[in-house]
């Protein structure tokens, strides 16, 4: 349509030019002419700015699928490749998901060095585009949201300290690691201060951060570290009771166990109310826990939501059609629902288990995370489609008007119809995400005497029908030791 326009623009500039100097009519169609380019330049800035908007501001779908298709077949190590290969096709608006996905992937594969470098330098981007210039603010508002650069959902904002943390511990750098683990404290209140009270996020705690706070804590084991993780530990107990079990959670049997055990150096009270909380879980004590190994598996299951747009169309009286579009997570199905974690002395003949437990239920976070926005998001595009449809109409009549009685009608229909037409094509949902998050955490824990252990991991599917063997390698344990073992799975 806009090139049709530029014809009958250049038609009627070629009639101008060989017309007599003094026609009678040459005032009119000249005026007439000034009325279609005027139309024709807005034809051709929505037209830019929309064929940006579809083509150029999204992540390109070749990257998403690769990366995707490879997670899925559990090839991290091409998929890192992948990513840093393709590093320039993530643009700059895009930057902060190259962060996301190189350190996702590192974590995989067990590179903590790098994943830590790849989170850190996430964090820090996610600060800088925390406050978006009112220009680039004022493009969202007026073309789409996929115009900004991606600042990351809230949630995701958390999750890049909680694998911060991971990655530090398994560097055996406790004290960042309980940095890391302590700032999503802050982070969950300061995200939420964004928002009126009435539109808060109802993902305010994290109660599995606490808990691996408690259990980073009694990796030192001294009196002022068993205070702390005790305090840790009852309080990951009253999120896992007031704000996962909306999530079909409850508190997992490793933290009553270690909040118990922690309790007993509590003094009696503080046992005797945790005790009542608990009336049948076993625990050890610490003279026992101490001339043991603990170590705790972690298994990364599954892979996150992905958004997909909803959309509802609707049309205006005078013929309009007005497009509504917003993002809305879609579940990725699992054929692993469950594990448990092995450890065997060569000695022995048979080997030690226990089960796994979901503790972080990360895809539900996320789709819980956009439901509580979803207000925002759709007010925001109610008001962005508003003035799309106000400034089009208004191009209308003024190149109607302009146009007079010979061609006004026929400049306001194109003008009118090509906007239209753009403005539809270029209300599209931002659907950036991030796609390499794990879609839970499931935890395990074995105490062990000291000595040398093989350690492996079963996966079974929802029948209880072992679908995949993980080696997770041997491992020298001394009395007192904490070790944290991770794998993932994605299938």
């Amino acid at each position: 349509m806009a090139l049709y326009l530029l014809q009958q623009v250049t038609a009627q500039r070629s009639e101008l030019m060989t017309a007599k100097p003094y026609d009678s009519s040459l005032y009119k169609k000249r005026f007439a002419l000034c009325s279609m380019r005027h139309a024709f330049l807005i034809v051709l800035s929505w037209s830019f700015l929309g064929l940006t908007t579809i083509s150029g501001c999204g992540m390109p779908r070749h990257l998403t699928a690769t990366v995707d298709e490879m997670s899925a077949r559990g090839e991290f190590s091409q998929a890192l490749s992948y990513v840093e290969e393709h590093e320039e096709d993530y643009q700059k608006r895009n930057r902060l998901l190259f962060y996301l996905d190189e350190g996702m992937l590192a974590f995989s594969l067990g590179d903590f060095e790098k994943a830590v470098r790849a989170f850190t330098a996430a964090e820090q981007l996610m600060e800088e585009l925390y406050t978006i210039s009112i220009s680039g603010e004022a493009t969202t508002f007026l073309i789409s949201d996929n115009t900004a650069p991606y600042r990351g959902e809230d949630f995701e904002s958390v999750m890049v300290n909680l694998f911060l943390a991971l990655s530090y511990a398994n560097l055996s750098k406790i004290e960042d690691a309980l940095v890391e683990a302590r700032k999503i404290d802050s982070k969950l209140a300061a995200i939420n201060l964004q928002y009126d009270e009435e539109q808060q996020n109802a993902y305010r705690e994290d109660p599995f951060a606490r808990m691996l706070i408690g259990i980073f804590y009694e990796m030192g084991q001294t009196s002022a570290d068993l205070n702390d993780a005790y305090i840790s530990y009852y309080l990951a107990i009253n999120g896992y009771d007031s704000e996962y079990q909306r999530f079909g959670l409850s508190v997992p049997a490793i933290l009553a166990e270690n909040a118990l055990s922690t309790a007993a150096f509590m003094g009696a009270r503080e046992q005797d109310k945790l005790r009542q909380r608990f009336p049948s879980q076993p625990f050890p004590g610490l003279v026992d826990r101490k001339a043991r190994a603990e170590v705790y598996g972690l298994h990364l299951n599954g892979r996150a939501p992905v958004k997909e747009a909803a959309t509802i169309v609707f049309p205006m009286p005078d013929g309009f059609l007005l497009k509504l579009a917003f993002p809305t997570y879609k579940k990725v199905d699992k054929r692993i629902v469950g594990g448990r974690l092995y450890a065997k002395a060569p000695e022995e003949d048979t080997a030690i288990h226990s089960t796994f437990t979901v503790a972080e239920p990360i895809g539900k976070i996320a789709k819980e995370n956009l439901a509580d926005r979803k207000g925002r998001i759709v007010a925001k595009t109610i008001a962005r489609v508003t003035a799309k449809y106000l400034a089009v109409k208004a191009a209308q009549r003024a190149a109607k008007e302009a146009g007079g009685r010979d061609y006004g009608a026929l400049a306001g229909f194109l003008t009118g119809i090509t906007g239209n037409i753009l403005a539809f094509a270029s209300e599209e949902p931002d659907l950036r995400s991030w796609r390499t998050l794990p879609a839970e955490i499931l935890i395990s824990k074995l105490a062990l005497e000291p000595g040398t252990y093989q350690f492996w991991a079963e996966c079974y599917d929802a029948s209880g029908i072992v679908v995949r063997k993980v080696e997770l390698g041997d491992r020298d344990l001394k009395a007192g030791d904490r070790v944290i073992l991770q794998f993932r799975t994605t299938e």
